[in-house]
């Protein structure tokens, strides 16, 4: 398992919240701010309410503790299918949605390298 430090999170829904894209980009704002260009930087959704079109807390998380108070999580030890981002990261979503998985929804997470390189980890039933 690897250990995390989140940043900030809020609570929302892809389909019922009409300013979901406002509090995703707010978040990923915070990070912007970081400057810590060796570091990389998670997108994080759990909480699920029950799937992808429930309620759900996504959380922007970075490997390196970027203050004193951020909570430091574990990404939990599961089966990932994992999605490379070729184009945008929504485009992405849209074709996880898409496709039949037998999602936990426990645990999902974007992860940004420092490379510029951007994969999709969408936790799976054992």
């Amino acid at each position: 398992m690897q250990t995390i430090y989140v940043i900030k999170k809020t609570r929302t829904n892809n389909f019922n919240d009409p300013d979901v894209a406002n509090k995703i980009r707010k978040l990923w704002t915070e990070v912007q701010n970081l400057q810590q260009t060796n570091a990389t930087f998670y997108g994080i959704y759990e909480e699920y309410e029950n799937d992808y079109q429930g309620d759900y807390t996504v959380s922007v998380a970075t490997s390196i503790r970027p203050f004193e108070t951020s909570k430091e999580i574990m990404i939990p030890d599961q089966g990932y299918q994992v999605f490379n981002v070729e184009t945008d990261v929504f485009a992405t979503w849209q074709q996880i949605w898409n496709t039949p998985l037998n999602r936990s929804y426990l645990f999902d997470y974007e992860m940004y390298l420092p490379n510029g390189t951007i994969q999709i980890y969408i936790g799976l039933n054992a």
